[in-house]
């Protein structure tokens, strides 16, 4: 029996190839999607839509052209969440996406973060909205792993409101911080993933006497000093999945919204929340490493042996760049909005204090960083508080072949110098960029899957830099199917 599924915030289908497999699979995935959504604000075409669409044979409906479907209950609506109504979407078993993390995002400073609030973060009340309607039995999110710590004015609240309305709606919540890389795939990508089971449609550990939860929520998570390994119903779908080695854990706490004096988050990479027979809403947290053992994907493992010459970096000024941009940097900067304070201050031979930060900055040498320092414009910045440090370690340079990727970000492919950029020494002496095939190839994502009129390469780049490890889904379709099941069938 196949299980259906509604995915939201769907990109380029990254969910539904984990839990469906590829289109026209011999052996699909025990999930089928029956409804998704994808919608990108502020663009002029919507790439990922128009990618989902074509790969799962969707046509444009005639009379709404916000609609694309095959005829059947196979329907893509790329139409803002916030404006489609929840009646609209059928009935399903289990809700899946990566809902947007730009307010999460460790590329965002800490200025700029607006957390839940912020007009990403808003959108958690659409997934709030629909999961009240629908009543899915299992609810599965991915986000950055930061979503655990955000916003910095209170570690944790973001992730307190969502554990709140997931349990406030009849849900009891695990998630997991996951790094692809630590489970043998080949890129280094770190993200939380949120499994909700629906008290009373699937079993979960609360169901169980309550003399016996803590034990059983150790073992259900994958953090109990023994498993009982005849008892893998008593494991949950992340442990089966993604075993794992209890480095520390905290005992049951109830979750408030109060901020930590020390402002720290009470959550780990690791954790379970439930409402108890009383009503307070209690968690059990951990922090936890990955027990793997198998094979390990390396970088190389996705390198195509030809690419366009376009990628190829023979520019010896831009490889010296790449050199110090990949190192350790101790620099300074000057926020834009403090720019013509800086040009009101000079900075000797002619030069305001914002020329020398520019000077410095396009310079990409260490010894123009030192020697800025003694400048005095530099001396009266820092006096006026308009000067911040800024500092970073040394990365590979060029990237190892011999290990997991990087993370891949969204501004991936470019020609312009960037230090998290991958550069690779593809032959003795000669360096490239990744192309679009092999950011696909890091993702697990079938080859040439964003390959599609007038995309260009760098939205292709975009398109990976948002998508998530399709094998961590792939390897999670099976246990949550099963617990779906099971309960179905008693």
């Amino acid at each position: 029996m196949t299980l259906t599924t509604v995915e939201l915030f769907a990109g380029v289908g990254g969910f539904r190839l984990g839990l469906e497999g590829q289109p026209g699979a011999k052996n699909p995935g025990p999930f089928r999607v029956i409804w998704a959504n994808q919608w990108e604000p502020s663009v002029r075409r919507q790439h990922a839509a128009e990618i989902y669409s074509l790969r799962w044979n969707l046509k444009e409906n005639e009379d709404d052209c916000e609609i694309f479907t095959n005829g059947l209950d196979d329907v893509l609506l790329n139409k803002d969440i916030e404006k489609v109504l929840s009646s609209e979407i059928p009935n399903h078993d289990l809700l899946c996406g990566g809902f947007p993390c730009q307010d999460y995002s460790v590329a965002r400073t800490r200025s700029g973060e607006m957390g839940i609030k912020g007009e990403k973060g808003k959108l958690w009340t659409s997934i709030r909205r629909i999961i009240k309607k629908s009543k899915p039995r299992i609810v599965f999110l991915e986000n950055v792993p930061r979503l655990l710590n955000s916003p910095a004015v209170h570690r944790g609240l973001n992730f307190t409101v969502i554990l709140n309305d997931l349990i406030d709606l009849g849900y009891d919540v695990e998630w997991r911080v996951i790094n692809a890389a630590d489970y043998g795939f080949p890129q280094k990508r770190k993200r939380i993933f949120i499994v909700a089971y629906l008290c009373g449609s699937v079993a979960t550990p609360t169901t169980h006497p309550s003399d016996s939860i803590q034990s059983r929520i150790e073992q259900w998570i994958g953090v109990a000093d023994s498993i009982n390994e005849e008892s893998s119903f008593d494991i949950g779908p992340i442990c089966q999945a993604f075993p794992i080695i209890k480095q520390s854990i905290k005992g049951i706490e109830k979750i408030t919204l109060d901020p930590n004096p020390r402002n720290q988050s009470p959550y780990q990479n690791t954790g379970y929340a439930w409402k108890d027979e009383i009503g307070n809403f209690c968690m059990l947290t951990a922090k936890t490493k990955a027990d793997y053992s198998g094979k390990h994907s390396q970088l190389r493992d996705v390198i195509e042996s030809s690419h366009n010459a376009d990628y190829e970096v023979i520019d010896q000024e831009k490889l010296r760049r790449y050199r110090y941009i990949k190192g350790q940097q101790k620099e300074w900067r000057i926020r834009k909005v403090d720019m013509e304070k800086a040009k009101g201050i000079n900075a000797e031979d002619n030069d305001n204090l914002w020329d020398l930060y520019q000077r410095c900055t396009k310079g990409y040498a260490t010894h123009l960083w030192v020697e800025s320092r003694e400048n005095p414009g530099y001396k009266e910045g820092v006096k006026l508080g308009i000067i911040y440090d800024y500092t970073a370690g040394a990365m590979a340079y060029p990237d190892s072949l011999d290990k997991p990727s990087r993370t891949v970000v969204t501004a991936e492919i470019g020609k312009s110098v960037s230090r998290m950029r991958h550069i690779i020494e593809y032959e003795k002496g000669k360096y490239r960029r990744l192309i679009p095939l092999e950011l696909e190839r890091l993702n697990m994502f079938p080859d040439n899957w964003t390959e599609y009129e007038g995309i260009s390469d760098s939205r292709r780049g975009f398109l990976m830099g948002n998508a998530l490890v399709v094998g961590i889904v792939e390897r999670l379709a099976g246990p949550l199917a099963k617990l779906i099941r099971d309960r179905r069938e008693q």
